[in-house]
């Protein structure tokens, strides 16, 4: 893992390169070719994810949650160069990695739709709860 100064975490988070900076305190971790599939960088530790890029999707999420001084240093350094960037809570971006990325984070979120071999059409025609 390569190691990087503060001024380049943006452009390493926007090409989904893993990198540490100099103090450790903000890395990048690549799950590319694993069942996972996801880019996520994370400040101070995997208790606070602060971006994940899902390839399956091809959509970036970001922490809204507001820590510390130094941690909100990191968002703004670190932050991809994007037009748009879901942001989640930290719980549900940690669940969204734990889940194994976006599609099954909905999935588990909402469950599956069941289907039916009824003829009874009310029942098929009632709104998602998703």
């Amino acid at each position: 893992m390569k190691t990087i100064s503060n001024d380049k975490m943006s452009e390493y988070t926007t090409q989904h390169k893993t990198f540490k900076n100099t103090t450790g305190s903000v890395y990048a971790n690549s799950n590319v070719g694993t069942d996972l599939d996801l880019y996520i960088v994370y400040s101070y530790g995997e208790h606070f994810p602060m971006y994940v890029y899902d390839h399956h999707v091809e959509m970036w999420f970001g922490n809204s949650d507001s820590n510390s001084r130094t941690t909100n240093r990191h968002l703004t350094l670190a932050r991809p160069d994007t037009d748009h960037i879901n942001m989640l809570p930290t719980e549900a971006l940690t669940d969204l990695i734990y889940s194994g990325g976006y599609h099954a984070y909905c999935v588990d979120r909402c469950g599956t739709l069941y289907y039916t071999t009824s003829t009874d059409s009310s029942i098929l025609n009632q709104p998602s709860t998703c």
